[in-house]
C-alpha cells in the first residue's frame, strides 16, 4: 500500500499539486539562495516562530544534495507515507494487534488539501498520528519518559502545522480522558489519577502553546469568511475526493455500507479516544470558517483529520470470508484511485512543459506576473476545460514558480507572508508581489476590466507595466489573440500550447 502511494510520484516529473511549485521555489532559495548573487537580490531569509515550517526545515537540506525536482518528489513521498504509516501505528497502539483494516487509509492520503499542495498540513497530520501512537505506547511502559517524548512530538507537530498540533493535543487529551472514564469517576484515588494523567498531557503541550502566543501568527489579522451550509456539507467528502466525482461518491458509498454493516452487527471496535475525538472534531468542523488570518480552506482540514482517524481508531471483528470481501473491495477502490491520479498527473505534464518552455526567454532577476486567459468577463462565462488536472484542483495556479526555479526570476505569487513563511521579498521586488494571495488574476484585469463591482484593483496590478518585465499567460489557447493584446504595452515573445509569454514594453526600451 505504501509503495502504491508513491507510484504516481514515479510517473511524472512535476506532481501537479497546486501550491507545490511555490513551496519548492521557496525551499530552493533557502537551500542555496543566500550565496547566489541573483537569488539573494530577490529574496531574503526571515525566520520567525511560525506553526507552518515543515517544508522550510526539511526540504532545503534535500535540495543541497539533489536536483530540485528530484528532491521535491522525495519530500512528497515522505509526506504521503508519514500519515499513512502513522495511521497504522496508532491503530496498533490502540488495539495492540495487527490488522489489514488500517491499510484502507490509502484511500485518504491523496485528499483534497494534499492535491492543493498543503504539504505542511499533511506532514503535520503524520507527526500527530505517530506522536499519539508513541504517547499511548509509552504510557503503558515508560510514563515518565513518555512525557518527554510527547513534548518532542508536540513541538514537531507545532512547527509542522497549527492544525497538526491541535490534532495531536486533541488525541492525547482524549486518550487520557478515556483512561479516566475507564477507571471510573468514583473509584479510589481518582482525583490523583486525573491530575497525573491529564497533567502529563498538559506538560507535553505547554511549550508549543507558549510558542504560539509569542509567534507573529497569533496576532495576524485578515478577513473571516464562510461558505454556505450546502458547500460545507459537501466539504465532508474531501478526504477521498479528487478528480472524479463518480469515484469520490463510489468510495463514500462503499465505505458507508461497510461501516454501517459493522455498526449494525456490532462488529466494529472503537478505541476510547474516538468516542470523544469524533464529536469534538465534528463541532470544530461546523464552527470553523472557510478562511481567516490570510489562510484559506481552513475547514477542509478537519474532515481529512477525521478520515485518517477513522482507520486509526476502529477495528472490525469479522469472519475471514467477510474480511476478504471487505479487503478486496477496498483494494479495488485504492487501485482505481491511484490509477486515476496517475493518469491525470501524466496528462498535466504537457501543461508544465509548455510553461517551462515559454519561460526560457525570461532573464534572471526580472519580474513575472502570471495571469489566466480562461476568464473573459466582457465576452461571457468561464470557458470549460477538458483537462481534469486544470479544473480540480486548479493545479496551474503556481506554475509561474518555475520562473524562479528555472530562470532565477521573481514571480508575483511567491509565498512570502510574514509569520507564515521564513522568506521575504527584497524592496525592489516587494511592490510587485502579492504574497501568494488567490485567485490568479485574469488577463482582462490588465485592461482594467474583470474586477468585481466595488472591489479595488489589487495593489500589485496598479501601474503594472512599471512593476513587471514579463506576463505569463496560462490557458493561452482559450484567450484572445495575444499578438494583438495591448500592443502598446505588451509584445508576444513565445507561445506554446497551454502557455504564452508577453514582454512588457518599458518606455526606456
Amino acid at each position: 500500500m505504501l509503495l502504491g502511494l508513491i507510484v504516481p510520484l514515479l510517473m511524472v516529473e512535476v506532481p501537479p499539486l497546486t501550491d507545490y511549485p511555490n513551496h519548492l521555489a521557496r525551499a530552493l532559495f533557502l537551500a542555496i539562495g543566500a550565496n547566489d548573487p541573483i537569488m539573494s537580490k530577490i529574496f531574503a531569509p526571515n525566520w520567525q516562530i511560525a506553526p507552518n515550517l515543515a517544508i522550510d526545515i526539511l526540504l532545503p537540506p534535500l535540495l543541497r544534495i539533489m536536483p530540485p525536482l528530484i528532491g521535491g518528489k522525495v519530500f512528497l513521498g515522505f509526506a504521503a507515507v508519514l500519515p499513512a504509516s502513522g495511521t497504522i501505528a496508532l491503530n496498533r497502539a490502540c488495539f495492540e494487534r495487527r490488522s489489514y483494516w488500517p491499510l484502507a487509509v490509502g484511500l485518504v492520503v491523496y485528499n483534497v488539501p494534499f492535491l492543493l499542495g498543503f504539504i505542511n498540513f499533511q506532514i503535520g497530520v503524520g507527526v500527530a498520528l505517530w506522536g499519539t501512537a508513541a504517547w499511548i505506547w509509552m504510557a503503558r511502559r515508560h510514563p515518565v519518559l513518555g512525557i518527554f517524548v510527547g513534548a518532542l512530538f508536540g513541538l514537531a507537530a507545532f512547527f509542522s502545522h497549527l492544525f497538526a498540533f491541535a490534532l495531536y493535543g486533541l488525541l492525547i487529551g482524549c486518550w487520557e480522558a478515556g483512561s479516566v472514564i475507564q477507571r471510573g469517576l468514583r473509584s479510589d484515588g481518582i482525583a490523583l489519577f486525573v491530575v497525573r494523567r491529564l497533567g502529563s498531557a498538559m506538560v507535553a503541550l505547554i511549550a508549543p502553546l507558549l510558542l504560539y502566543l509569542v509567534s507573529p501568527f497569533a496576532g495576524t489579522g485578515g478577513a473571516v469568511f464562510r461558505y454556505g451550509w450546502l458547500t460545507k456539507l459537501k466539504t465532508l467528502a474531501v478526504p477521498v475526493a479528487g478528480y472524479s466525482p463518480l469515484l469520490t461518491y463510489g468510495i463514500l458509498a462503499v465505505l458507508g455500507l461497510i461501516l454501517a454493516g459493522l455498526l449494525v452487527t456490532r462488529r466494529l471496535r472503537i478505541a476510547p479516544l474516538a468516542f470523544l475525538a469524533f464529536p469534538l472534531l465534528t463541532v470544530l468542523f461546523f464552527a470553523l470558517p472557510t478562511g481567516a488570518k490570510g489562510v484559506f480552506y481552513i475547514d477542509t482540514r478537519v474532515p481529512v483529520m477525521m478520515g485518517f482517524l477513522l482507520f486509526a481508531a476502529t477495528l472490525p471483528r469479522v469472519s475471514r470470508p467477510v474480511g476478504v470481501v471487505i479487503f478486496l473491495a477496498i483494494a479495488a477502490l485504492f487501485i482505481a484511485r491511484m490509477s486515476l491520479i496517475g493518469r491525470v498527473w501524466v496528462e498535466a505534464q504537457q501543461d508544465v512543459a509548455d510553461v517551462r518552455a515559454v519561460l526560457v526567454p525570461v532573464t534572471p532577476g526580472s519580474r513575472v506576473l502570471a495571469v489566466d486567459a480562461l476568464v473573459d468577463t466582457s465576452n461571457g462565462p468561464i470557458v470549460p476545460s477538458r483537462s481534469l488536472a486544470r479544473t480540480y484542483p486548479n493545479s496551474f495556479w503556481h506554475y509561474a514558480s518555475f520562473a524562479f526555479i528555472d530562470r532565477q526570476a521573481f514571480w508575483a505569487d511567491a509565498f512570502t507572508l510574514s509569520g507564515q513563511q521564513p522568506v521575504i521579498s527584497q524592496p525592489y521586488y516587494d511592490r510587485s508581489g502579492k504574497a501568494g494571495a488567490f485567485p490568479m488574476p485574469t488577463l482582462q484585469m490588465l485592461t482594467g476590466a474583470g474586477l468585481a463591482p466595488g472591489k479595488p484593483k489589487p495593489s500589485h496590478l496598479t501601474d503594472w507595466p512599471s512593476k513587471f518585465d514579463y506576463i505569463l499567460v496560462v490557458n493561452a489557447s482559450a484567450g484572445p489573440d495575444l499578438g494583438k493584446f495591448l500592443p502598446g504595452k505588451l509584445r508576444l515573445v513565445a507561445r506554446h500550447g497551454f502557455a504564452a509569454l508577453l514582454a512588457v514594453r518599458h518606455p526606456a526600451r
